[in-house]
């Protein structure tokens, strides 16, 4: 383990025997959909980080692999392989 933790954080990743994880992108997704339907709002730096090419992305997939680099450590990824349908705007008109 890295000394970037304290004995406590330590202590807790050796104890963790599994840990799941639903729905997160953590390769990043397509994110050119959704960008129009939140343009100029506060929540678009957000998704911004979700994009595939997320330099805080990386970052946290390289600390999380990181903090279980012992030599009994396993880690799987399950992840869809059918495209699922994204998000389209719609247009209301009366």
């Amino acid at each position: 383990m890295k000394s970037s933790g304290n004995p406590l954080d330590e202590a807790n990743f050796r104890s963790t025997y599994a840990a799941l994880f639903f729905g997160v992108p953590n390769q990043g997704m397509d994110i050119s959909s959704l960008v129009p339907m939140v343009e100029g709002q506060d929540n678009l730096p957000f998704l911004m980080n979700l994009g595939k090419d997320s330099e805080l992305l990386r970052d946290l997939h390289r600390d999380f692999c990181s903090k279980f680099d012992f030599k009994d450590s396993i880690i799987i990824s399950y992840y869809e392989t059918e495209r699922s349908p994204t998000a389209k705007a719609v247009s209301y008109s009366n």
